[in-house]
């Protein structure tokens, strides 16, 4: 009787830890994407140009509205003068 009780409790507890397996799976599914989206929050990296430099940021976002722009340490370069930044015009200033 004591081992019937042995191999339930065993089972039991390979259930546990593989359902728990899969939840965090599933819960860090997005952040390999490098997007990751949770309830309409995102964040995503963005360089951001002047006439002498590009800077790229973490932009954190909640639909359209921004939460936090940061620039990321030591990811900024500096442009030549007569660069021009091959990107259309919406997505040079979209942030959100």
């Amino acid at each position: 009787m004591k081992e019937k009780q042995k191999i339930i409790v065993l089972k039991i507890i390979l259930a546990v830890v593989l359902i728990s397996i899969i939840l965090i799976l599933l819960t860090n599914f997005n952040t390999i994407t490098g997007k990751v989206v949770q309830e309409n929050f995102y964040s995503w990296t963005k360089a951001i140009c002047n006439q002498t430099h590009c800077q790229d940021y973490e932009i954190k976002c909640s639909g359209n509205n921004l939460i936090s722009k940061n620039p990321i340490t030591g990811a900024i370069i500096e442009i030549p003068k007569d660069w021009v930044d091959p990107r259309n015009e919406t997505y040079r200033h979209k942030i959100c």
